[in-house]
């Protein structure tokens, strides 16, 4: 069983990727509860109350504990704010090794969402060894298309996900590797 208080931090020039705690809990439900930020990050694209952000929040760090890798909790370096969830995660029956990312809605457009997904990428390469990850993203969603194909992704086929359709974009490790930066790791 993976101990929590063993969850990696990785840095990059101007984030902080850690394991989850208590005090993350208000600024992940006001993103939750942001109607822009929520859209294609629940099930049904609809805000979350608290008890459901809640819900999510423990079924983040549940994963980490059950599978000893899952989202981390996303720190902006300047001001210590948290700021999103982005890392790799496997929940039963899904399609794939995935590497996922929301931000709160002020952070987007910045480059943060780019940036946290790639050390967390690099850091489940080279932590585990799936032979691709994958990314599942609403059809609609050509923020994170976008940033899918920063990352070098591509779509490998398209399904529904909770009645939506989604298109499964993906990287083979050797294609992710290529292009691979070291980061530094506490």
């Amino acid at each position: 069983m993976f101990d929590l208080a063993q969850a990696p931090r990785i840095e990059t020039a101007r984030l902080i990727l850690r394991g989850w705690r208590e005090d993350d809990f208000e600024a992940f439900a006001a993103m939750m509860g942001n109607a822009e930020a929520a859209r294609f990050l629940t099930s049904d694209q609809r805000v979350q109350t608290r008890a459901e952000a809640w819900r999510d929040m423990a079924l983040f760090v549940g994963h980490w504990a059950l599978r000893g890798y899952g989202l981390f909790a996303v720190e902006e370096k300047a001001s210590g704010a948290f700021i999103g969830r982005v890392g790799a995660w496997e929940p039963e029956g899904w399609v794939g090794f995935e590497l996922g990312w929301g931000l709160r809605r002020d952070y987007w457009g910045q480059g943060y969402a780019f940036e946290a997904a790639r050390a967390a990428g690099d850091w489940a390469f080279a932590h585990f060894k799936p032979q691709r990850i994958v990314s599942l993203i609403h059809a609609s969603n050509t923020s994170s298309q976008k940033l899918a194909e920063r990352l070098g992704m591509r779509i490998s086929a398209s399904t529904l996900h909770a009645g939506m359709p989604h298109d499964i974009w993906e990287i083979a490790r050797s294609d992710w590797l290529k292009t691979s930066q070291p980061r530094a790791m506490a």
